[in-house]
């Protein structure tokens, strides 16, 4: 018996995508136009104070792509902690950092950008490409803007993606396709692994560990200065213990005080302030040494751990 032939459903590939940028660069307007249509499925804010403190997301299909876009929708300072909570879900493939030409590019938002990428964890430029928006109020090129704009041209040197242009006032879904055809490039250039929960507390612990490591490295050499302290504070009470010896010695033999009774003077126990010091940061530099050593010893077992989820 002759089998016919079974059509099978398309198959449709996921990308989730993420925006996220500084106050007022148009992140939300960015949304709607990769949703297309006539829909405003994201809020868009007109005004440079804070946004509201949720996030939105939103599904669409676009050339067989089964498309989330995620609006983090708050300020740069706590984009870190909506992006903890996206990704307990939700696997990221892209992070489009959405920002507006046509105003300076402050150090202030550098230093922001920069922040959130330093406690995301390097994967994440891998991940990310860069969203310009209002293009058009641009008096040249974007190439030459970033020619004459160092801070703007290193964030994109730092991202694997690149950028790309948005005019959210244009129809035009030709920026869309050529967009989402950036997006897959790169995710095939990743291997099409995704940005995941792991690798945020992958990074969490990594920035715990150089923490440890700062702190360490101080109770090391507090505990070290203390017992060089007491060291030299003894070699200069020893001098002059000494000196003060011979003139008691000198007093006491006028006085006709025999010289038992000087040996058992010289014998008796004082207060030894530089001996205690010295004492004290011995116990301190053994005990953080212990410590530094357990220390360590995790730390060597958690980075076999990072080396095989790797």
């Amino acid at each position: 018996m002759r089998r016919g032939s079974m059509s099978h459903p398309p198959q449709f590939s996921e990308l989730n995508i993420v925006l996220w940028g500084p106050t007022g660069a148009g992140k939300s307007a960015s949304g709607n136009t990769i949703l297309g249509g006539d829909r405003e499925t994201f809020e868009e804010h007109h005004h440079f104070t804070s946004e509201t403190k949720t996030c939105a997301s939103a599904q669409t299909v676009v050339d067989r792509r089964a498309i989330t876009v995620i609006d983090t929708a708050v300020k740069i300072t706590d984009v870190q902690t909506q992006i903890e909570q996206i990704v307990q879900s939700t696997p990221l493939d892209v992070f489009l950092l959405v920002i507006k030409l046509g105003e300076t590019f402050t150090k202030e938002k550098h230093q922001a950008v920069k922040s959130v990428q330093e406690k995301l964890g390097a994967k994440v430029l891998k991940h990310t490409i860069v969203l310009f928006t209002h293009a058009d109020q641009l008096d040249e090129s974007v190439e030459d803007h970033l020619g004459d704009c160092e801070a703007l041209r290193s964030v994109v040197h730092q991202c694997s993606g690149g950028f790309h242009v948005f005019n959210n006032k244009d129809g035009d879904r030709a920026q869309v396709t050529e967009l989402l055809e950036k997006m897959e490039s790169l995710r095939r250039r990743n291997g099409d692994r995704r940005y995941t929960e792991q690798d945020y507390k992958r990074r969490r612990r990594d920035l715990w560990l150089k923490k440890c490591d700062v702190f360490v490295a101080i109770a090391l050499a507090a505990a070290t200065v203390l017992v060089l302290a007491g060291a030299v504070l003894r070699e200069g009470a020893g001098a002059v213990d000494g000196g003060a010896a011979l003139e008691r010695a000198d007093v006491w033999r006028s006085a006709g005080v025999g010289e038992a009774a000087m040996m058992m003077a010289s014998a008796a126990p004082r207060t030894a302030p530089a001996g205690l010091l010295g004492a004290a940061g011995g116990a301190a530099l053994l005990a953080v040494a212990a410590c530094a050593g357990l220390y360590f010893l995790a730390r060597k077992y958690l980075s076999r751990g990072n080396d095989k989820s790797d």
